[in-house]
Formats: C-alpha cells, sequence, structure tokens
C-alpha cells in the first residue's frame, strides 16, 4: 500500500479538471479559494489476504455565496468525476462544511476508492 503515491496521483487527477487545483494536503493558506481540492484519507477495509484498501475523502472548496456554489456544483462535477475516473472510482458526492479561517463553508466530498 502506497498511501504517499496515492495521495499523489489524486492530487494530480484533479488538477486536470477545470477549475481544480489539486493537493496532496489542504492548502496552508488562511482563506481557501473555490476550486482548491485535496485527499484526506478515510477507510481503511481489510481486502483480500493481508492487504488493506484506502477509501479517500477527496474535498473540493466551492465558493462562499450560496448561488455561486450551487452553479460552480453544476458545472464542474462531471470534470472532477472524469479527472478521479483513471485513478480512482468515485462512489458518493455530497455537500459537506469545512472550516475556513474564522468561519465554516461549503465543500464537495467525493468519497473514492482504488480498483
Amino acid at each position: 500500500m502506497d498511501l504517499a503515491g496515492d495521495r499523489a496521483a489524486l492530487a494530480a487527477a484533479l488538477s486536470n479538471a477545470p477549475g481544480v487545483t489539486g493537493y496532496q494536503f489542504r492548502p496552508g493558506t488562511k482563506q481557501l479559494q473555490a476550486g482548491d481540492a485535496w485527499p484526506l484519507l478515510g477507510v481503511m477495509d481489510r481486502g483480500p489476504g493481508l492487504v488493506f484498501e484506502a477509501t479517500w475523502r477527496v474535498l473540493v472548496a466551492l465558493p462562499t455565496g450560496p448561488k455561486e456554489a450551487s452553479e460552480w456544483v453544476d458545472a464542474h462535477t462531471e470534470d472532477i468525476v472524469d479527472a478521479l475516473t483513471p485513478v480512482a472510482f468515485v462512489d458518493r458526492i455530497e455537500p459537506v462544511t469545512i472550516p475556513d479561517g474564522d468561519t465554516d463553508r461549503y465543500a464537495l466530498q467525493f468519497t473514492v476508492r482504488s480498483e
């Protein structure tokens, strides 16, 4: 299991989606920008034999305004799924809130696993 390699592959794949910048870790900037995206390790399940299979949560920051966030999701979700497809299978997509400085903002959370 190469978690660092998986993280790097996910970040690189995310950067192939228009309007998205993939990072291996959450960007260190205080204020996130719409389209900033990074993977977080989720569950590690026992696979065949002694192998563990990683499930990742990929977070993509959305614009702060509700209308702008909705329009961004409409315009970019399919591109993000297409960009992730070569490296991971997208199981689920859901809106979540994430901390951003002194406030919370919305993000899309993609639950993905290696194929």
